[in-house]
């Protein structure tokens, strides 16, 4: 077969879809009219495998996203971890030596160095003087919070004893409210800053 034959058939395949095409829309057309099913254009049927296209990519970029944003916390994993961490500080204990050790575990930045640089002294103080102190947080609110943290006011109780003093009428229960900054440090939240408000 020549070039010229097969030229015709080409034409005629042509020809063929053509007409299938147009008998399928008058299927449609005779359907919709009849109530069958509702119309749907030629040009919609177009515009629907594109428009899938473009929501499977839109998709898949809210999917990557999610999964490559740093974790995100709310206010009650926030309120949770200061309240946490607050009490390891408030409740005193000469015979637990690695007190310290857990409160800078639970710090970062310019709280770890502060307490850090004091973490023996203060070891050493509960140590030898035999101090136990019980704190409770008496409440607990998120002041403010952004993507990189939050501040979180605290209102506790604590009374500090120690084995010179037997009596626990001679160590009255302070009230504290602290305003204690908590940042997102390795995955947990941990606490950044503190400061006791007069």
């Amino acid at each position: 077969m020549g070039p010229r034959g097969s030229d015709d058939r080409l034409k005629q395949w042509r020809d063929a879809r053509r007409e299938v095409r147009a008998a399928r829309d008058a299927l449609a057309d005779a359907e919709a009219s009849a109530g069958v099913r509702r119309t749907m254009g030629r040009r919609a049927r177009l515009v629907l495998p594109a428009l899938a296209a473009v929501l499977l990519i839109v998709a898949g970029v809210g999917i990557w996203y999610a999964a490559s944003a740093p974790q995100r916390f709310s206010d009650d994993d926030y309120l949770k971890a200061a309240t946490s961490k607050v009490k390891l500080l408030l409740n005193v204990d000469a015979d637990d030596p690695d007190r310290a050790k857990k409160i800078l575990a639970g710090a970062t930045g310019s709280f770890y160095d502060a307490f850090g640089q004091s973490a023996d002294s203060y070891s050493t103080f509960v140590k030898d003087s035999g101090a136990h102190g019980e704190g409770t947080v008496d409440a607990a609110a998120v002041q403010w919070r952004t993507s990189d943290g939050a501040s979180i006011l605290i209102a506790a109780s604590v009374q500090v004893s120690n084995s010179a003093s037997g009596d626990d009428a001679d160590n009255p229960i302070r009230s504290l409210r602290l305003v204690v900054s908590m940042v997102p440090d390795g995955g947990e939240l941990k606490i950044d800053g503190l400061v006791l408000v007069p």
